[in-house]
């Protein structure tokens, strides 16, 4: 009965996970495009390797929700840079609007975007630390993806 038990929450397990996986490739291949400012970062890590710690503009600013979840509505220009507009209600992102999900940072309720680190293959800090922007891939209610870097022209930062 045991092995049952275990054969089954493992299948269940493998399920979920494969699910998982499905929901980000499908949000990585169909998602739009937006590029978040970057905050000062640091790029290095000695226990895990190279990474970069992220912090974005948008979180220094005193845009608070009440839950410990929320949506804020971006503003897109040209080069589809995102920048806040306000807080989302329903059906809230009109034309070159974007909705994107957020949840409470701390007990001042200040937004948190995440993720907040980055980790890349060993020796290419350099590379990385010229990244101004992230790159992201979201959907239409507001879940996103951080897919990559980018430099302060808005390229992505691919190491040779």
């Amino acid at each position: 009965m045991r092995r049952i038990l275990f054969v089954v929450v493992g299948v269940a397990i493998l399920a979920f996970l494969g699910w998982r996986v499905r929901d980000a490739e499908a949000l990585i291949a169909s998602g739009e495009v937006v590029l978040l400012e970057l905050a000062p970062v640091d790029p290095r890590s000695l226990i895990q390797g190279d990474y970069m710690r992220l912090s974005w503009a948008a979180e220094r600013r005193s845009i608070t929700i009440e839950g410990a979840t929320g949506t804020i509505v971006l503003g897109l220009d040209a080069r589809r840079v995102g920048d806040f507009r306000r807080l989302a209600t329903a059906g809230a992102a009109g034309e070159g609007e974007l909705a994107f999900d957020v949840r409470r940072g701390g007990a001042d309720g200040r937004i948190a975007i995440e993720p907040h680190s980055f980790l890349f293959q060993e020796g290419h800090a350099d590379l990385y630390a010229k990244a101004k922007y992230g790159i992201f891939r979201v959907d239409p209610a507001g879940r996103h993806l951080l897919t990559g870097l980018a430099d302060a022209e808005g390229r992505r930062i691919d190491p040779p």
